[in-house]
């Protein structure tokens, strides 16, 4: 029963999506976020993405005008042309949404690609839910992860600690296909900071896939 489910979820979940044909995503974006002790905080702006440069644009234009570049795991502010801050992020470009998007990885969050392992399928009217095994070395800093398909679309992801606590959900919805590529025009995310939780809703707009007309890709950052 469990390999017939386990041979649903890479039918349910396939996307046909050749990564060769796609390389390079730009979107609008406005993220609304909260804090445990309910702080809010608005960010408009756009960004850019080629995989072939590794390097997430962001060109902020609200609360404050200025440049965001995440490259690998380090993010840097940048204003008048001037970095005024870097910061070490978890995650490097590879495993942002939009790398997976281009790749044709998202359905399953990349997760096959890093050698995590099906543990166990269920499913739950149209949804597929699949648990996902962490490789040995990275089992000593995360637990089994939880992924929702429906209609080839990936729903959400539920990641969990070592000791099998949950510690982060992330919910896909409002999907858009623009040329042959499906994107979710929504994004909520909800972490669990010291025992609190911290929420964040991101939403897209004017999505564009191999977009040529423009050079945002390549920012040079200052110094590097």
């Amino acid at each position: 029963m469990l390999k017939f489910l386990i041979s649903l979820f890479f039918l349910t979940s396939s996307h046909q999506v050749d990564p060769n044909l796609f390389f390079r995503i730009s979107t609008d974006f406005v993220i609304k976020a909260k804090s445990p002790s309910g702080t809010q905080q608005l960010t408009i702006g756009e960004l850019f993405y080629d995989k072939n440069i590794k390097q997430i644009v962001y060109n902020i234009r609200f609360p404050e005008k200025e440049t965001w570049i995440q490259k690998d795991t380090s993010l840097y502010k940048i204003v008048d042309s001037r970095v005024i801050s870097r910061q070490t992020i978890p995650s490097g470009t590879e495993l942002s949404i939009y790398n997976l998007v281009l790749n044709g990885d998202l359905s399953d969050y990349g997760l096959k690609k890093m050698k995590f392992t099906i543990k166990n399928v269920e499913k739950e009217g149209d949804n597929v839910i699949s648990t996902w095994e962490p490789p040995v070395q990275l089992r000593k800093y995360l637990g089994d992860i939880l992924i929702s398909n429906s209609n080839q679309l990936l729903n959400g992801i539920v990641f969990k600690d070592k000791t099998g606590q949950v510690i982060a959900r992330e919910f896909f919805r409002n999907y858009i296909k623009v040329k042959g590529i499906s994107f979710p025009r929504e994004i909520i995310k909800e972490n669990l900071v010291n025992g609190q939780k911290v929420y964040e809703l991101t939403t897209y707009s004017n999505i564009k896939i191999n977009d040529v007309s423009r050079e945002n890709y390549n920012y040079k950052i200052p110094g590097n």
